[in-house]
């Protein structure tokens, strides 16, 4: 049975329960047991910033064992930036030393008089006073409370300014690199005046069935180590996707407007390679190590990922490489969400350009280019870099680019296609118009335009799930009843994946859902099936669909805004616009929802 530490920063009082084991049944646990007790808390209309919002940091039944990619910990509050339920999540060791410490859930509430931090170790609880450390960095704040403990061991996770001045795609941090970003988690934290959450745990993870749980682990080991999507991460991390994907249209150039450019080959990985040296790292027991570091000034730093490189980097128009090394270890410190940050910097951009904001272009720092006598604006390295700290800190124009993408363009009365958002949420490094299942897919998810699920890779022959049917590869461009389908079922069993703690790439790799739910059985001593498996993440995205609607979400919400009903005539795009009219109301038909989206 799972253990939540409950913690009121508020009154300073803490005590832990035991989770009910029909509600562990009910939704496997992890994040699928947060958004049980979130929903039943929270009520839909609160203030994102209100006392009572709840901020839950939750662990899978998979984390701190031996089954790989358990090495993720989850995220849930009412959204800033969505004013819906918002969840985000991050890798590294944060996770599995929350759980050997014999936690599976902490959830906040209150808020302190002054700034505070959590130091848990084991069964040991405090609330320590962090004034000295409100306005530092995540990376200075790391450092400091390692040192304030006294041991290197411990793993912090923390926000920074932007968290502090409640920037509404605030990030929390963990181990200086790994980022709990959508969702604007960071500024909820930072409303509750909670700068870090620092954890020591020794104990061992209960388990059910061991010699089940090894045989497990070892099948899904060798899955990982022979599928071509897994190797290829393995070698070159996320960032090789900027090399790969820009031919299928899929990288963002320029705020969503053109589908090449030449300038994405000195920004991938290759470029990467041939100009910085680098090491591979993993988060807590995973074989596939895609993440990375570079030797920069001296220091081994962590890599930009794709979604930095398409969403400040292509985006944006920037191909200046050091510059989005420099930018990411700033991004982090400052803790902000690179996809919402990229976004709405995307929009300010066109927005310049297009002369429908008048700003101090001097001021900002954007160069006169002198012999065409006009400023330039995109990819303007040293005017973005302002104003990403302006945003931080919530300064001048930053202040209004801090609200994000759909609030800055309701102020400056902004036309419809710079809109760009789901639900409040940027679109991320993915463009929509290089895939229909992308599209629908981000124009459905509960959080907003959230890629994470990612069943366009589909069209790439990955992800692929036996049981589901999902067997085939899916044209990019087909708007028929198997994209319908597909991004359907990929909801559904990503919803019950997350739940159990894993990270989604290792579900990328499996053609097969069972050892999944074998891992779960093994460790917990139920009896899932696969069928109870798909029918717990239908109902975990219904819930959160009804929740929503509670918030004040409609069928108009299911969206990602004008600017992809517009095609790009050149590049991997190939001209197609998402038919998402037609394939929202097929969608809504397969979930059984009314015409209006409302579940039964």
């Amino acid at each position: 049975m799972g253990k939540i530490l409950r913690i009121d920063l508020e009154s300073k009082n803490f005590f832990t329960e035991i989770i009910e084991p029909e509600l562990e049944e009910k939704y496997i646990g992890g994040s699928g047991v947060a958004a049980a007790i979130f929903i039943k808390e929270v009520p839909p209309d609160i203030d994102p910033f209100d006392a009572q919002n709840l901020l839950i940091f939750s662990l899978g039944p998979i984390c701190g064992t031996p089954i790989p990619y358990c090495g993720r910990h989850f995220i849930m509050a009412k959204s800033p930036l969505t004013r819906i339920l918002g969840e985000s999540s991050a890798g590294g060791y944060f996770g599995n030393e929350l759980k050997k410490a014999g936690y599976d859930h902490i959830i906040i509430k209150g808020i302190s008089e002054t700034p505070v931090y959590l130091w848990i170790h084991n069964d040991n609880v405090e609330i320590r006073d962090a004034t000295k450390l409100w306005g530092k960095g995540t990376r200075e704040t790391e450092d400091l409370l390692k040192k304030d403990i006294g041991d290197e061991k411990v793993i912090v996770t923390s926000i920074g300014p932007a968290g502090e001045n409640l920037v509404k795609f605030a990030s929390i941090m963990s181990e200086k690199g790994h980022a709990a970003g959508r969702c604007g988690m960071g500024a909820v934290m930072g409303s509750k005046n909670l700068k870090a959450i620092v954890v020591r745990g020794t104990k061992d993870v209960p388990i059910n069935n061991k010699d089940k749980l090894m045989e497990v682990a070892q099948k899904i080991r060798t899955i990982a180590k022979t599928t071509p999507f897994s190797v290829v991460m393995h070698d070159v991390g996320t960032l090789a996707h900027m090399d790969n994907y820009v031919s299928a249209g899929d990288v963002p150039i320029k705020n969503f407007t053109l589908s090449r450019w030449k300038g994405t080959k000195k920004i991938g990985f290759y470029s990467l390679k041939d100009n910085y040296e680098i090491q591979h790292y993993s988060c807590f027991n995973c074989w596939t190590a895609c993440r990375g570091k570079i030797k920069y000034n001296n220091e081994w730093v962590v890599w930009p990922e794709y979604e930095f490189l398409g969403m400040l980097g292509s985006n944006l128009y920037v191909d200046d490489l050091e510059a989005l090394i420099r930018w990411n270890i700033m991004v982090n410190d400052l803790g902000m969400d690179c996809i919402s940050l990229g976004g709405v910097l995307g929009v300010f951009l066109e927005a310049v350009e297009r002369k429908l904001i008048e700003i101090d272009y001097n001021g900002l720092g954007f160069e006169k280019d002198p012999e065409k006598n006009h400023y330039t604006i995109w990819g303007a390295t040293s005017a973005i870099e302002n104003l990403i700290e302006l945003i931080a800190f919530r300064k001048e124009i930053g202040n209004d680019l801090a609200d994000g993408v759909r609030i800055f363009c309701q102020n400056n009365n902004l036309p419809d296609d710079l809109n760009i958002q789901g639900k409040g949420l940027e679109v991320p490094a993915h463009e929509p118009r290089s895939n229909n299942i992308t599209a629908l897919d981000l124009a459905t998810s509960s959080r907003g335009a959230y890629h994470g699920y990612e069943p366009f890779h589909l069209s790439f022959s990955t992800h692929f799930k036996k049981e589901l049917g999902l067997t085939e590869r899916i044209d990019a461009f087909s708007g028929g009843e198997e994209v319908i389908t597909a991004v359907k079922k990929i909801q559904d069993a990503c919803e019950s994946y997350t739940a159990t703690g894993g990270c989604m790439f290792g579900f990328f790799y499996s053609s097969e859902i069972s050892p999944w739910v074998d891992a779960v059985n093994a460790i917990t001593g139920r009896s899932y099936t696969v069928e109870d498996w798909v029918r717990i993440g239908e109902n975990l995205f219904n819930s959160k669909r009804k929740y929503n609607i509670k918030c004040g979400i409609a069928k108009k919400d299911d969206s990602i805004g004008t600017r992809f009903s517009n095609p790009i005539p050149k590049g991997g795009t190939k001209g197609n616009i998402p038919p998402l009219k037609e394939m929202l109301e097929k969608y809504y038909n397969l979930r059984s929802w009314d015409s209006e989206g409302n579940p039964s």
